[in-house]
């Protein structure tokens, strides 16, 4: 998963990290160098879950994305199978770029996203300090 978060940020300009997260906040996978990525990983978790709770009942469907701006810069959260990805960006990033871009990374993600869970389960935590290192596993 790390060379998944790794290749996005090389392709889009003013991606500062980015993680990947079971839904209930366990790390899967980190490519964020500045901030403490157990900790984030619990916190978008629950940004899901509000998204999710919101668009069903707004009736918009299916959560996918939810995008944040701050005064210095973006939070992009997606939905990916039984995972999250957020995306910690510049101000001056290319959303349009960044949607384009994460399509694929989104779907391989999501096709990996349940063995993320019995990862968690067999080990009773997240997956190993290898795979969050971008380890063989991704």
């Amino acid at each position: 998963m790390y060379a998944e978060l790794r290749s996005l940020r090389d392709k889009v300009a003013g991606i500062c990290g980015s993680l990947v997260a079971t839904s209930d906040g366990l790390l899967v996978s980190s490519d964020i160098p500045d901030l403490e990525p157990t900790r984030l990983a619990a916190l978008v978790s629950t940004t899901l879950g509000l998204a999710r709770q919101t668009t069903l009942a707004t009736g918009r469907g299916q959560f996918r994305e939810a995008i944040a701006r701050g005064t210095d810069g973006y939070l992009a959260v997606f939905a990916a199978g039984s995972a999250v990805i957020a995306v910690i960006a510049d101000d001056d990033i290319n959303i349009g770029m960044l949607h384009y871009e994460a399509r694929e990374v989104i779907e391989r993600i999501t096709a990996h996203s349940a063995n993320f869970v019995r990862w968690s389960v067999q080990a009773g935590t997240a997956p190993s300090a290898e795979v969050t290192a971008g380890g063989s596993s991704g």
